[in-house]
């Protein structure tokens, strides 16, 4: 199945907004074992939206459009996809009471115009609902073979929309024989170290399609096999858990973090965290996951040395003699998290984001971070390349390797 997406909008162009329906329409599609042959970004111009749609019809067995199904002048889309395809427009009685009473429950007013253009239809196609905002989907088989789907830009209605609408629309459409991909993820270890041993641990087994996804943290193993068999897939996924071992994570895990967190909530554990350079990023990266209030107590961005003093006890005279970047600052910070806020493990994190700040002992990228549990506490010494916000983001993300792996076996050692 060849799949194709087209997003739609100017600010997808200038920098405005970032694609991230892109990133998640590949995952949801990959993990259905559907790719995403291809994708082309537009701006709000009729011709432009015509001229991909065109493109994409003459070798897609479905076209995905993102974005520009909404009530304003720029909203394109729909009147485009219409022309293109030779369908008439016609205004959906039953979606406008839907967008009026969706509305209405929120108190918003929308001029009657906005609603009738929102609640235009293409003849013969499917109404997809949207029940997270008032531009309904639109799927449009034709006599052909390309379908095409429309589907809003906002992601809170799009992801939703993917997954409860497009998805069980297209699965079966695949060939029977057709075997989701296998995936592994791998916490800790670099690229380049995951793929030799990847090689090396199906050497001997007949080639399979494998792709990597390199992420802060955690690199992606993704197997598939163009000739559908389910037995080989298998036995790989299998030689891979048994080469990686304990940094493997569990299937259904997506990332170090969501594994830490499942061993949190097994032992009835609280964390808690303390950040300076990182800014509240750990904390985020725990609360983005569903649950946390289980197992995650919450987090004090102590930027100032004061902050670190009066809100950690870290000594004055350690700040002044260490520096706040420093092994024993941190170590004092994680002490002050577990004893005056009572929890079992506990992060802490302090660096050098940059661009300005560094010095030759200490220079740009230098973050130093900690993780306590009950029985012990261990800080390492890191230096990340990248930007301010890639440092963070490395930061980050290790600090939850660290923690995974000190739940697993009590060591703490940073990734390679």
């Amino acid at each position: 199945m060849i799949v194709t997406a087209i997003s739609i909008g100017n600010e997808l162009l200038n920098g405005d907004t970032l694609n991230t329906n892109l990133l998640h329409l590949g995952a949801l599609l990959a993990d259905a074992g559907i790719a995403l042959h291809r994708e082309l970004c537009v701006p709000d111009d009729r011709q432009a939206i015509g001229k991909a749609l065109r493109d994409a019809l003459t070798d897609s067995d479905v076209v995905v459009t993102i974005g520009g199904l909404g009530p304003t002048c720029d909203d394109l889309t729909r009147p485009v996809v219409a022309e293109e395809l030779g369908l008439d427009l016609r205004e959906d009685p039953a979606v406008a009471t839907a967008i009026r009473d969706f509305l209405g429950r929120r108190g918003v007013p929308l001029p009657a115009e906005a609603v009738r253009l929102q609640a235009l239809v293409p003849r013969s196609a499917e109404v997809l609902p949207n029940p997270n905002g008032t531009a309904p989907g639109l799927y449009c088989a034709r006599p052909g073979p390309a379908t095409v789907i429309l589907l809003p830009g906002p992601p809170a209605e799009f992801v939703p929309m993917v997954e409860a609408s497009v998805l069980p629309r297209l699965r079966p459409r695949l060939p029977p024989a057709l075997q989701p991909p296998r995936v592994v993820r791998v916490a800790g270890l670099a690229e380049s170290l995951v793929e030799a041993r990847v090689n090396q641990a199906l050497a001997n087994l007949p080639p399979l399609a494998i792709a990597y996804c390199a992420r802060p943290g955690c690199v992606t193993v993704r197997l598939t096999d163009p000739h559908h068999r389910p037995d080989l897939l298998s036995a790989a996924e299998t030689r891979l858990r048994q080469e990686f071992a304990g940094l493997a994570l569990p299937t259904g895990c997506a990332s170090p973090a969501h594994h830490a967190a499942q061993l949190l909530q097994e032992r009835g554990w609280q964390l808690g965290v303390a950040e300076s350079c990182t800014g509240g990023m750990i904390a985020a990266a725990a609360t983005d996951i569903p649950g946390s209030s289980a197992w995650f107590a919450g987090g004090l961005v102590t930027y100032a040395n004061a902050w670190k003093h009066q809100l950690l006890g870290v000594r004055p005279e350690t700040l002044e003699q260490h520096g706040a970047v420093s092994d024993t600052v941190v170590r004092e910070m994680l002490a002050g998290l577990r004893q005056r806020l009572g929890v079992q493990a506990a992060i802490a994190v302090s660096g050098i984001a940059g661009p300005t700040g560094g010095s030759p002992a200490k220079p740009v990228g230098t973050v130093v971070i900690g993780v306590a549990l009950p029985d012990h506490a261990d800080v390492a010494c890191s230096l990340f390349p990248g930007n301010r916000r890639t440092v963070r983001e490395r930061a980050a993300a290790v600090a939850f390797v660290m923690l995974r792996n000190a739940l697993l076996s009590g060591s703490t050692a940073p990734p390679p």
